[in-house]
């Protein structure tokens, strides 16, 4: 091996822990931990309920299944659209929030 690229190597080899710590902070797990997670409350779960089914569905489609069913059950959000009207087609989404962290577990529309 040449002695430029024996310099080369080293040098990232170096330098490549500093980038990922930096590149990569860890994660803070008291966030997690505290009362009531990274979803503490009904508004934090609708607007992220809703930043997720708008692009998916519309906007005006979610609105129009206002007012939202929603319910914490088990350290999860449970947000229904509301039901149509009798005699009118359609159905209401369907989303449930991870309270702790905000993971998406499940996600859907029924027709």
């Amino acid at each position: 091996m040449t002695k430029p690229f024996l310099l080369f190597l080293f040098a990232v080899c170096c330098t490549f822990p500093l980038l990922t710590a930096v590149c990569d902070p860890p994660n803070n797990p008291e966030l997690f931990e505290q009362k009531g997670g990274l979803v503490p409350n009904k508004q934090t779960a609708v607007r992220i309920a809703e930043a997720i089914l708008f692009p998916i569905y519309g906007e005006k489609m979610i609105r129009e299944q206002r007012p939202y069913q929603i319910k914490l059950r088990k350290g999860k959000w449970i947000i229904d659209g509301a039901p149509p009207p009798p005699g009118f087609a359609g159905g209401s989404f369907h989303i449930v929030i991870l309270q702790r962290d905000a993971r998406v577990l499940e996600i859907g529309h029924d027709a």
